[in-house]
């Protein structure tokens, strides 16, 4: 049986960027979706038919070939939903539908809410920004710095202290020196992989992240960009400062507000039917579900800020349409403007971020990547353009430039052979004759 625990190691990295380009479109609607699209848009913008039939055909194709189950995707403009494409199945062996309601695993679109979650308490006064990581959670006082990622002869990482504390806003921007499960290469890297916080089902989450605190960060605190585990040490965060588990705090300050009724971190086995089944590419190329055994999203025992939540097309688009609208939707104001803004600004420009994200225009705000004003070589979208994507081939942006919200999910683990036809390549490729300005 194909074994899909290496793609959760060697091959993340690889998704984990291809996340960052996470330009959107969408298709035309179908008999299936036809209640979640507006029948008049007297005041919205009109997109390109042309682009909604290509990007609708290409769904199709790519689907009937196997590149993945099924894709859903879904465009707004102007705070109405006009489109929403529905291709393959959530479950090929039974032939269940992929649709808008289809509860799927979002990975890190899980990190910009988690981001809210904490900029909310901010506004509370229950946390800062610049507030030291230790004051919250005792395990990294006193952080080390790893002075190299090998080790020594003596099997020893060596290490020198941290110049200043880790701060909450560090871990927003992901400049907080912590490592992930992304680097398979350096003996550091291997040290991370080691701390997984998602495989440790016999601990509580403060056991996991208290766990992890223990390992040298990879730089000092600020120096640079590097995607990291903060999003799930910001769960935390907001336990504490909050006295509530993550979970019931997203649910009252958040989904419910928003009217997000499908959106958990634990859909349970009683909504079994709902969920997408996991797929994969097997050594042959052959699509194929993920054993169970291997769906770590699925049953998991706490709740993970960086990478846990299950929602839906129609569910995230609320949660993205809430930030393109300044933090509101339909009288429910879940985060100010200010704080919206503050969000989607770009905190980590060209001077820290990755080359590869450089030639894309690509800088990050808090948890999610935001696109600027720059000489890419291969601009990934409209300056101020915000969102992000996840692991299992999800992806969302905001265009505050042209109105657009969109969104796009399937259901694949990457693996060596999964076919480059994802969800997020088809947006990237398609969106630019989807908006017909």
């Amino acid at each position: 049986m194909y074994d899909a625990r290496p793609s959760l190691t060697t091959l993340m990295l690889a998704a984990a960027l291809a996340g960052t380009g996470w330009i959107a479109a969408c298709s035309p609607p179908t008999d299936a979706s036809a209640e979640t699209v507006s029948e008049a848009v007297p005041a919205a913008r009109a997109l390109s038919a042309e682009g909604l039939a290509t990007l609708d055909a290409t769904l199709e194709q790519f689907a009937a070939a196997g590149a993945r189950s099924g894709y859903v995707a879904l465009v707004a403009r102007d705070g109405v939903v006009q489109h929403v494409s529905e291709a393959g199945y959530a479950d090929i062996e039974t032939q269940r539908p992929m649709t808008a309601d289809t509860l799927m695993r979002i990975a890190s679109m899980t990190k910009p809410v988690t981001a809210v979650a904490v900029l909310q308490l901010v506004e509370d006064g229950a946390l800062r920004l610049d507030q030291p990581l230790s004051e919250l959670i005792p395990a990294f006082e006193d952080a080390q710095v790893a002075s190299s990622v090998s080790a020594g002869e003596d099997g020893e990482i060596a290490t020198v202290p941290a110049n200043r504390a880790i701060t909450i806003e560090d871990l927003l921007t992901h400049t907080s020196g912590i490592g992930y499960v992304f680097d398979a290469d350096t003996d550091l890297g291997r040290l991370y992989m080691t701390r997984n916080v998602y495989e440790d089902r016999e601990m509580s989450l403060e056991e996991r992240i208290d766990h992890l605190a223990g390992l040298p960060l990879y730089f000092q605190p600020g120096e640079r960009w590097f995607y990291s585990w903060s999003s799930d040490i910001l769960g935390r965060v907001v336990e504490v400062a909050s006295g509530q588990d993550l979970e019931s705090y997203m649910q009252a300050r958040i989904f419910q507000p928003l009217g997000m009724d499908a959106t958990t971190f634990f859909p349970g086995e009683e909504r079994r039917g709902e969920i997408a089944t996991l797929y994969t590419h097997d050594e042959n190329g052959v699509i194929q579900p993920v054993p169970a055994s291997a769906d770590y999203a699925f049953g998991a025992n706490v709740a993970a800020g960086g990478a846990g939540l299950f929602s839906t097309a129609n569910d995230y688009f609320r949660f993205a349409q809430a930030l393109a609208n300044g933090g509101e939707l339909d009288g429910e104001r879940i985060l100010s403007e200010e704080s919206v803004a503050a969000m989607t600004q770009v905190h980590v420009g060209a001077d820290r971020m990755p080359e590869q994200m450089n030639a894309g225009n690509l800088g990050f705000g808090y948890s999610v990547g935001v696109v600027y004003e720059g000489q890419g070589s291969s601009a990934s979208g409209y300056p101020a353009d915000f969102g992000w994507g996840g692991y299992f081939d999800t992806d969302f942006f905001v265009s505050p430039s042209t109105g657009v919200v969109a969104l796009i999910m399937a259901q694949e683990q990457p693996s060596a052979t999964s076919p480059r036809e994802g969800a997020r390549a088809i947006f990237r490729q398609l969106m630019p004759a989807v908006i017909d300005e």
